[in-house]
């Protein structure tokens, strides 16, 4: 596969690297047969440029004309499925919204219903680790953003943390394309997370165990696994929503990504206002990644309204110039998470018996997750529980 790919850049030699090949190989395959205008249009590429790349591959017996435009010949559809793991036909765009990155058809309502139903059996979220659920709609949403930008076919995918089990959403996306080909469309999935429970559910949900899927249990503020050093060609994240969090955790992602430019990091993080944008831009240039694309608004999480409910998707791809702030081989000593920058003692309102319970670091209750296991200390009510106020600890 990278043989070819590298070939095709010697021979054609194109600013976007290798990768830039692969999404006009892919481009092509998933339209079936699609004329110049339309494939620099998708591409992003100019006509003349394409040109000289179709000429290439035609010489080479890998694409021929039609009336209509250019298409694989059978000797070029088999190669590229058997090289270049190619799959499936695309997804489809909602026509009638024009800021929708995808559009959740139809055919994807079995996996939204498979998905409500293992979401429904994750563990209680620990607040202490900034975890906060997304829904099944917004993993199914990741997966088919991860698709439809061909970070899956013939890739090695890491979930750099995954409480929200969107990699359960890759491991089924075949349900929507072909259901009877119980098929995983990633060369490779490795799910790491400091949270046992999570890798836990995630393993117990998987539907074929032949699947080739990793797990690893690491707190990334330790020094990167060996194992996974330079191995992966996509990751994942939805990190702590703090500058020394997106610090570590990018240099952290850049650590696991192979060293040829072109690899994605696929992050999901909080909207903030112009000056913390600005520091967090100044960060991604410093760690040499190219920001592609920011889609707001792209996550939703239960119950997360200090996020207003909602975070951004942003697309990075690393360059030439792309390197990590964190040795793999260092030791994060800094805070990352909101609990640990920014201490507070929340005082909860307990309905039943109207007095208001401390919950904090401090505090003998850490969590509100804490009061509902443990009942009010007061009472010993199951709630309701209301936020009535915040302090400084």
């Amino acid at each position: 596969m990278a043989n070819f790919l590298e070939e095709l850049q010697s021979k054609i030699t194109i600013k976007e690297g290798i990768e830039g090949h692969r999404s006009i190989l892919r481009e092509i395959y998933r339209a079936g047969h699609i004329s110049l205008q339309d494939l620099a249009f998708k591409t992003l590429l100019p006509i003349s440029l394409l040109s000289k790349i179709v000429n290439f591959l035609i010489e080479k017996e890998l694409l021929g004309r039609i009336p209509e435009g250019i298409l694989y010949t059978d000797k070029g559809m088999q190669f590229v499925e058997a090289e270049l793991h190619f799959y499936g036909i695309g997804i489809s765009n909602c026509e009638e919204c024009g800021d929708t990155p995808v559009y959740i058809s139809p055919r994807w309502d079995d996996l939204l219903d498979k998905m409500d139903l293992i979401l429904d059996s994750r563990p209680k979220v620990d607040t202490t680790l900034d975890q906060a659920f997304a829904d099944a709609e917004t993993d199914v949403l990741r997966a088919l953003y991860l698709y439809q930008k061909g970070a899956l076919e013939g890739k090695s995918l890491c979930f750099l943390g995954d409480d929200d089990f969107t990699s359960l959403s890759v491991v089924n996306l075949y349900e929507g394309i072909i259901p009877e080909d119980q098929k995983m469309i990633p060369t490779e999935i490795m799910v790491v997370d400091i949270d046992q429970r999570m890798l836990s559910g995630i393993q117990a949900n998987i539907p074929n165990k032949s699947m080739k899927i990793g797990f690893e249990l690491w707190d990334y503020r330790h020094p990167v696994p060996k194992g996974l050093i330079h191995r992966f060609d996509t990751i994942m994240v939805d990190p702590p929503y703090s500058l020394s969090g997106l610090r570590l955790v990018l240099s952290r992602a850049i650590s696991l990504l192979r060293t040829i430019p072109g690899g994605e990091i696929y992050l999901s993080f909080a909207h903030r206002a112009a000056e913390d944008t600005l520091a967090m831009h100044a960060l991604f240039c410093k760690l040499g990644l190219a920001v592609i694309e920011m889609i707001p608004r792209f996550n939703y999480y239960e119950g997360a309204g200090i996020l207003g409910n909602t975070t951004q998707m942003i697309r990075l791809v690393t360059t030439s110039k792309s390197s990590p702030l964190i040795s793999p081989k260092e030791e994060f000593q800094e805070k990352i998470y909101t609990g640990e920058i920014k201490p507070n003692i929340r005082y909860y309102f307990c309905n039943n018996c109207g007095k208001l319970i401390p919950i904090g670091e401090t505090e003998q209750i850490k969590t509100v997750e804490e009061l509902k296991a443990q009942k009010c200390p007061h009472c010993n009510a199951d709630g309701p529980f209301n936020l009535d106020h915040k302090e400084d600890a």
